[in-house]
């Protein structure tokens, strides 16, 4: 199952939706080139010659001798940890080509692709030796990750044939190309400031929908939102300052922030309402985590006389292809009750909380993994990664509600 599932997601996850230009003229916004998404491609022959080598270096501690805030910012995002051991420990049960289909997000360059089944396996081994993370000082040196490792990268996003792109001059708001002291200065568009930006990776095609929605619908589900409507795009809310830090479900507090929780007394019983109020799509919006909303009733002696539990999450699951058992997500704006109507005699207060496992539907991939015979190296990783998942799980809330 874990193999279908990740062909079709591999699959899903290259496909290009193109970048909007609201400025037609060239002159006003150039835009992104066509191939931005579609073929990224940060080298194309040789450098400029007349280019230092921290210039010609694509690694992303190159990039940070510059723009120090915005490397010390992403190396702990996930974007920059998107070459992790619970994706690469699949490989080698699917071959370099499937493989690569993968990195078409989480690695996108095509520098960073597998050259062959070996290159592929030697890049594991490699990530085995790896210390965890990136230097707290962005140095360059021999022992910095190698480009693939790296995952999504600064280049993955601003380097196209050498040349270099990025948002409009944030003093200035000018567009176009704006020259520099470095690497040719760079092209400056507001496409970088657009939901679309995301969409190449963070919205699967229509054609490929299980119950009519894709697997990744995080882009639609934004259009058909508020927020679409008042001007408010993805980067507003993760990368707000243009900090590149990405936060999503992974983060208590930027889930906090996203939310609503009150909790009464509601007749004989007690009642958390839950409200989505600052999220600009589905919550959560992929397949992937799952919001536990649990409820218990507390006697004398704290004891427990009885328990409740409402889930939120997507469900698909495989059957002679890919179905939704249920989806129980809150979109932008909803606002939904977890009642405990009837508490049994002599409960003394319902206590409320609600818990976030970001990886939910990746550990049970995990655990069929390990229930199969696996390469050595690929069971060190996927056993990595089980580790972390379950370290990502966290308390979103707690309430309390006396009936006393």
């Amino acid at each position: 199952m874990w193999k279908l599932f990740g062909a079709l997601t591999v699959m899903l996850s290259g496909l290009l939706l193109a970048c909007s230009q609201a400025e037609p003229p060239a002159a006003v916004d150039p835009g992104l080139p066509a191939t931005h998404w579609g073929n990224p491609v940060a080298t194309n022959g040789e450098a400029p010659h007349t280019w230092s080598a921290l210039e010609k270096n694509l690694k992303p501690e190159a990039c940070a001798q510059c723009h120090a805030e915005q490397f010390s910012d992403w190396k702990n995002s996930l974007h920059a940890h998107a070459y992790s051991p619970g994706l690469i420990g699949q490989f080698p049960g699917m071959g370099h080509g499937e493989g690569n289909d993968c990195l078409k997000c989480h690695a996108p360059l095509a520098e960073q692709k597998y050259l062959s089944n070996s290159d592929m396996m030697d890049s594991l081994r490699d990530k085995l030796k790896e210390p965890v993370g990136f230097s707290e000082s962005g140095k360059l040196n021999e022992n910095s990750l190698s480009l693939r490792h790296a995952g999504v990268t600064c280049a993955a996003c601003h380097v196209r044939g050498w040349d270099r792109f990025g948002p409009p001059q944030r003093e200035t708001g000018a567009v176009g190309k704006v020259t520099g002291a470095s690497h040719g200065g760079f092209t400056a568009t507001r496409d970088f400031e657009k939901s679309n930006f995301c969409a190449s990776c963070h919205q699967f095609p229509q054609e490929y929908a299980i119950n009519g929605k894709p697997l990744e619908n995080t882009v639609k589900e934004w259009k058909e939102s508020r927020f679409s409507r008042e001007g408010v795009q993805c980067q507003n809310c993760h990368m707000p300052d243009r900090k590149h830090q990405f936060r999503g479900i992974h983060d208590l507090e930027m889930t906090q922030k996203g939310l609503n929780f009150v909790v009464n007394r509601k007749g004989e019983g007690a009642e958390l309402a839950l409200t989505s109020k600052w999220i600009g799509h589905a919550f959560p919006t992929y397949v992937t985590p799952k919001v536990v909303v649990r409820a218990e009733a507390v006697g004398d002696n704290n004891k427990v006389l009885r328990s409740w539990q409402w889930d939120i999450i997507r469900e698909v699951y495989y059957d002679q292809g890919w179905k939704e058992r249920r989806d129980t997500r809150l979109m932008p704006g909803e606002s939904r009750s977890f009642t405990v109507s009837e508490p049994p005699e002599g409960s003394r207060r319902v206590q409320y909380v609600v818990e976030v496992i970001p990886d939910h539907f990746y550990k049970g991939v995990y655990q069929r993994l390990l229930n199969d015979t696996l390469d050595r190296d690929a069971e060190t990783l996927i056993r990595q990664a089980v580790k972390q998942a379950d370290a990502n799980d966290y308390v979103l809330f707690e309430g309390l509600v006396k009936l006393d």
